[in-house]
């Protein structure tokens, strides 16, 4: 068997999953000077709890990118691509793109940049997830699971294009604060509760069912 195979196999996620943490860690910190210095969101009123959720919308979209990424390194083994030396910057780019637009009175920019993150995520597992279904070593995990299907993807495919949507319609038509409240909650509130519980059940699946 090839040994800069192995290797690369062996190395490079950890890797890259190193250098996710430390881009992340800079998103933080950048994001908790930005709630420090802004005074606008400690105030009582809807323009501010519309900030708090959009915030909190970006940790959980950190949690999420950080989780897939560390919870597939910890179950699986695939031979890295170049695009996958790349990823932690895009990632990063995308994070510190949609702080900024926090700074924007206008939030089209935001739910834009934010749906990017959801593709990226998205892409992230996916593609990590199919370079690990050609390695005999996780045969345990896959042998028994089809192949995922255009159907599998509607839900975020439609949660993308309702951000996207949210996004373009905000910038050229105007923004309705209560529109907005809404697609905060129920659009990117309840895709992060969902993506959550997925990424909770897929643990379970490979991690302890396996030894029943």
């Amino acid at each position: 068997m090839n040994p800069i195979r192995q290797r690369v196999k062996a190395n490079v996620p950890a890797v890259v999953l190193t250098l996710l943490g430390i881009i992340q860690a800079f998103a933080v910190d950048l994001l908790w000077s930005f709630v420090v210095a802004d005074s606008e969101i400690y105030q009582l009123s809807l323009p501010a709890l519309i900030t708090w959720l959009q915030i909190l919308s970006l940790v959980a979209g950190m949690l999420m990118i950080w989780l897939i990424y560390a919870m597939n390194v910890s179950r699986f083994v695939w031979v890295p691509t170049m695009s996958e030396f790349v990823t932690p910057f895009w990632v990063g780019f995308l994070q510190v793109l949609s702080i900024h637009c926090l700074k924007f009175d206008n939030p089209g920019a935001w739910f834009i940049s934010f749906a990017l993150i959801i593709a990226t995520m998205n892409w992230i597992a996916h593609s990590t997830m199919k370079r690990a279904r050609l390695e005999p070593d996780n045969a345990e995990f896959f042998n028994s699971r089809g192949t995922a299907s255009a159907s599998d993807f509607y839900p975020v495919f439609a949660v993308i294009g309702t951000m996207l949507a949210a996004g373009l319609g905000f910038l050229f038509i105007g923004v309705n604060q209560w529109v907005l409240l809404i697609t905060l909650v129920f659009g990117v509130g309840g895709y992060c509760v969902w993506q959550t519980y997925n990424l909770r059940v897929w643990w379970q699946q490979s991690v302890f069912e396996a030894e029943a």
